[in-house]
């Protein structure tokens, strides 16, 4: 029967959009984007009102918008310049706010760090015509890095480490995968890519099948998948309280990417279709290769690999039904040898880098030998 209904929406969608190309993207055709709320939202805000948005632009400090190929990317870059290095990948639902107290306590303790917004999430655009695959995903990384006042690659840069969570975890191992003389470190909080069961909706054939389905089906369904509400948001009044770091609402954030950023349906459909979220399995093998000193760079290239100087931290929660913590370190435990990994568990479902970020520092600071306190 949900099949039959399935089909009988798909083939109302197909009439709806009229016949056109499964694939969206053509050789020489230009990659256009959605624009973000940056464009779209915060210029008919007053100062006051933008502040005190779910997300507001000025969150974080450093902010930067990148003009890239695949439309604007937002990067947040502070701490010390002479500071160790870290790149911060969010997730598939997640912007940068994600981090929000993980950051600001490494920035405390002499950090430089590093966060962008995931395509189609938060203030970056939504790429349109090319696949959300980890290509896209990773090219985030060289956009920020290379965007950056301060050298963040080659011999005299110190080189950087990765922090990923959820889908950016998958996307940190297939970039370290090909860079390992870039990455120092790498330390995954319930890392997408070798996921055995998608979470309900994302295989949906509709969301497979979705340039034939009417606009207003996929927002339904998305709004399913997601536990959002249908209802419009409001806006904040030019009374409103400014959010910060320490009263930031992380389900009225996702409600208001849901509502406010135009292109988050097309990125997210995008990605449970074409994203490194399952099936990650050669990029981690070659990344954990690196990891054990397994695999090394040729003895003609420049630089040298740094990822081999380090051991892989993988923190999941134990309430997580998204990515299960035994399935993942089973799966790890077959790639790395176990004097290379260090796998933890903290208490909390999938976002448990927002809500439990107190036990995810814990374990950081002792994998890389942090003072807790100054």
């Amino acid at each position: 029967m949900a099949t039959t209904i399935a089909f009988t929406i798909l083939a109302t969608g197909l009439a709806y959009v009229g016949i056109k190309q499964l694939s969206p993207s053509k050789p020489g055709r230009p990659v256009r984007a959605i624009l973000s709320p940056r464009i779209t939202l915060l210029p008919q805000l007053s100062e006051t009102q933008a502040s005190a948005l779910p997300y507001p632009p000025n969150l974080f400090p450093g902010a930067r918008d990148v003009d890239t190929l695949y439309g604007s990317l937002r990067v947040y870059e502070w701490g010390p310049e002479d500071g160790e290095k870290v790149v911060m990948i969010p997730g598939d639902t997640s912007p940068a706010p994600v981090f929000s107290h993980i950051s600001r306590a490494l920035v405390s303790r002499g950090y430089r760090v590093m966060i962008v917004d995931t395509w189609g999430r938060g203030y970056s655009d939504s790429p349109q015509n090319v696949p959300h695959d980890v290509n896209l995903f990773a090219m985030q990384v060289f956009f920020a890095v290379i965007s950056s006042p301060l050298s963040w690659t080659g011999l005299s840069s110190g080189g950087f480490s990765m922090i990923g969570f959820s889908l950016g975890g998958s996307t940190t191992m297939s970039f370290a995968s090909h860079f390992p003389y870039l990455v120092n470190s790498i330390i995954l909080l319930a890392p997408g890519g070798l996921i055995k069961t998608l979470p309900e909706g994302y295989t949906s054939k509709l969301f497979r099948y979705s340039s034939y389905v009417p606009s207003h089906v996929l927002r339904n369904l998305l709004a399913k998948v997601l536990g959002t509400s249908l209802s419009l948001s409001p806006l904040p009044s030019a009374e409103a309280e400014p959010t910060s770091i320490d009263n930031l609402d992380l389900p009225a954030l996702w409600q208001w990417q849901f509502d406010y950023h135009k292109g988050f349906m097309h990125s997210f459909i995008d990605t449970t279709q074409h994203g490194p979220l399952t099936h990650q399995h050669e990029d981690w093998k070659v990344a954990c290769s690196y990891i054990s000193g397994k695999k090394s760079l040729s003895s003609t290239f420049p630089l040298p690999c740094r990822l081999s100087k380090s051991n892989l931290l993988v923190i999941c929660g134990l309430e997580d039904s998204v990515v299960v913590s035994e399935e993942t370190r089973e799966q790890i435990a077959e790639m790395l040898p176990a004097d290379r990994l260090v796998f933890r568990t903290v208490s909390g479902t999938h976002s448990f880098p927002a809500f439990n970020a107190g036990d995810v520092l814990k374990h950081i600071y002792q994998f890389w030998e942090i003072k807790e306190s100054r």
